[in-house]
This record gives structure tokens, C-alpha cells and sequence, in this order.
């Protein structure tokens, strides 16, 4: 009988070893993975928050998450800024805007709901709208519509009157955080609280049925003062422009989208959101280049949805 070529022992032994070398090649292999894994887009601080059908960006827990992530990166927040959720409104219709060039396109629009659960009732309609800058457009057609529009904006030089075309009542108040002279533009500022209270005697106290605000990045004042005063649960739609400035730190980003955030998780659904191609600069600290600064976002109340009545 012939020798085997190497004792059973041996055999054995390399077998031994050949198997430690595959578990170790295997565990590198998988620590590789996982440290890029942690490294890539801020995934594991949310994914262990998250259940596995709640993986998307039109989950609750998804974009609170991320925004709470260490790793949150630039392109991320601004993603959440440029989330549209357009299925959460099934006939979205713009209102207003001018027509620009290069690149073509309609700019200061506001996108409105008219899904009948949320939609502006014709003729029964409150519109507040903040920002005009003798561009009327989305007034007139929001009272073409059907809705009573009271406009304000302190910038125009123009004395309190009503608008023609349209039922367009225009005041030259400033939208602010509280009631105060601004001395530097002599303009007179009030919080959205103190206005209500003041037109309430025209218009009734109603519902504001769509609240327009593009008031050159005072958003970011007064949204914490709706919020805190209550007028938030008295707006059905708000469509806003929001502005970036592009050289602050990626924690600034964050509160702003944390405070929009805020809204939503108060039942605030966004159903829209468009970015301005005209309004583009550098965010050095994000390296973001040629980025947009301005976003068109709408949202609607979901705390003020009606019944739908059958046909």
C-alpha cells in the first residue's frame, strides 16, 4: 500500500488553517464594507432609528433622522429643502409668476392645493399675501379666483388702497416677529398675530385660506413666531419662498430645515417644492457650487382638511 502524500494530521491542520483564512478575509471584507457604510451619507444614525418599510424619503421618521445625523452633509440638507412630496396633493395648480429668460421659466410663483379637502373655496376665500414688490400677479389671480387678498410689503412707497384689478386690499406693513418701527427704512413691521387681530374686523375671523410670504429671508424670524403665537393652526395653505445665505456653517442649514421640520411634524404637509434657477451662489463651507439659494415650498394643513362629501 502506498503512503499517503502527508500524514492525516497534516491534512488536517491545513484545512485548519485554510478555514482561519477565509473567516479572516471574510471579516476584513465585512469591516471594509461597514466602515464605508458608516462613512457614506450619515446612513447609520437614521437606519438604526428606522424600520425596514420605513426607508424612504415619505416616511415620518426619515428626514428627522437625517437631519439629527453627525453626519449630515450639505447636499443632504439641501435635499430636503428641494423634497417635493408631490403625492401628498393630487391637482397642484401655480399662481402668478413672471417669465424670465436663460434659463426660461416662471419665477415667484406660488403652488396652491385644490384638492377639495384643502382647496380655496371661490368666494369664500381668505388670501394673506406678504412680499409684492409691484408685482401683483399672484394677487390678481388669486381674487380672480375668488378669494379677498390683503397684500403687504413696507418697500414700495405706496400708501394703503385697494388694488385694482381685483379685490386686493394692500397695506404697507412689513412682516415681522413682533410689532415695531424699523428705523433704518422707516417701515412699520407687525407680527402676523397683530395683523389678524387689526383685519379681522374686515374679513371676520376666518381661516387664512392660503398665506403667501417672500419676504427676503425674514422667514427665518417670523416662522418661530407663528409657531409660538398659534397662528399656524389658522393657515390652511402656506406657500413661501425661502433664502440661504452662502456663507454660513452647515449647523445653520440644519436649523432651518429642523425649524420646517417643525411645521410638518406640527401637521404642516408639504406638497410642492421648486428651486429658483435665477437666485444661484457658492456655499463655500458646504462645497456647493452654483447652487440654488431660494426654494419655492408649499405646504398645507392637515389639521384643517375637510370632509370629502359624497357626489
Amino acid at each position: 500500500m502506498t503512503r499517503p502524500a502527508c500524514p492525516i494530521t497534516r491534512r488536517i491542520c491545513d484545512t485548519k488553517r485554510r478555514t482561519i483564512l477565509v473567516a479572516l478575509s471574510f471579516l476584513f471584507t465585512l469591516g471594509v464594507v461597514y466602515v464605508r457604510f458608516i462613512g457614506d451619507a450619515g446612513l447609520t444614525s437614521y437606519i438604526t432609528n428606522l424600520k425596514p418599510d420605513q426607508w424612504t424619503a415619505n416616511s415620518p421618521s426619515y428626514w428627522d433622522a437625517l437631519l439629527d445625523s453627525d453626519t449630515l452633509t450639505g447636499k443632504q440638507v439641501m435635499d430636503y429643502f428641494l423634497w417635493s412630496n408631490r403625492s401628498s396633493c393630487q391637482l397642484v395648480h401655480d399662481f402668478g409668476g413672471t417669465l424670465y429668460a436663460n434659463p426660461s421659466g416662471m419665477d415667484g410663483q406660488k403652488s396652491v392645493c385644490i384638492d377639495p379637502q384643502v382647496a380655496p373655496q371661490p368666494d369664500d376665500c381668505l388670501v394673506y399675501s406678504f412680499g409684492i414688490n409691484n408685482e401683483w400677479s399672484f394677487d390678481e389671480q388669486m381674487s380672480e379666483y375668488g378669494c379677498q387678498v390683503f397684500a403687504f410689503d413696507p418697500s414700495m412707497g405706496k400708501d394703503p388702497h385697494d388694488h385694482v384689478p381685483g379685490n386686493v386690499h394692500f397695506y404697507d406693513w412689513g412682516l415681522g416677529d413682533r410689532d415695531k418701527h424699523d428705523v433704518d427704512y422707516n417701515w412699520k413691521i407687525r407680527s402676523l398675530s397683530s395683523i389678524y387681530e387689526e383685519l379681522s374686523v374686515r374679513h371676520g375671523r376666518k381661516i387664512i385660506d392660503y398665506l403667501k410670504m417672500d419676504i427676503e429671508a425674514a422667514e427665518w424670524t417670523v416662522l418661530p413666531d407663528i409657531i409660538r403665537s398659534g397662528m399656524l393652526s389658522n393657515i390652511r395653505q402656506l406657500g413661501m419662498e425661502i433664502h440661504l445665505v452662502t456663507d454660513a456653517p452647515l449647523d445653520t442649514y440644519r436649523d432651518y430645515a429642523k425649524l420646517l421640520r417643525s411645521m410638518e411634524n406640527m401637521g404642516m404637509v408639504r406638497f410642492d417644492s421648486e428651486y429658483n434657477p435665477w437666485f444661484l451662489g457658492d456655499f463655500v463651507q458646504l462645497q456647493l457650487w452654483k447652487h440654488t439659494q431660494g426654494y419655492e415650498i408649499a405646504w398645507y394643513n392637515s389639521n384643517l382638511t375637510r370632509p370629502i362629501t359624497p357626489a
